[in-house]
């Protein structure tokens, strides 16, 4: 679950929290989120194998989905897809 609102993202999961801003420019939606581990749960994997990292995303608009795309700053050339959907304003 991610929240946005006022240019400013938050969110999580049950092992990491979300944190993040976001700008709507001319050339897309463009978005820095942080992850952070508050569950100490081996069970609970991270996407990228560790428990931090940023990710640097440019979107697109379509209806209610915002499609993204973008890397992970400490992952250089390891490419990044994100299909988010908007369930209420």
């Amino acid at each position: 679950m991610l929240y946005a609102t006022c240019g400013k993202l938050r969110g999580g999961n049950s092992a990491f929290a979300f944190v993040g801003n976001y700008t709507d420019r001319g050339d897309g939606i463009h978005v820095k989120v942080s992850t952070q581990r508050h569950n100490p749960d081996p069970a609970f994997r991270p996407l990228f194998g560790t428990d931090m990292i940023t990710l640097m995303l440019k979107g697109t608009a379509n209806g209610d989905m915002v499609d993204f795309e973008g890397e992970a700053l400490q992952l250089p050339g390891v490419s990044f897809k994100a299909f988010l959907t908007r369930i209420a304003d």
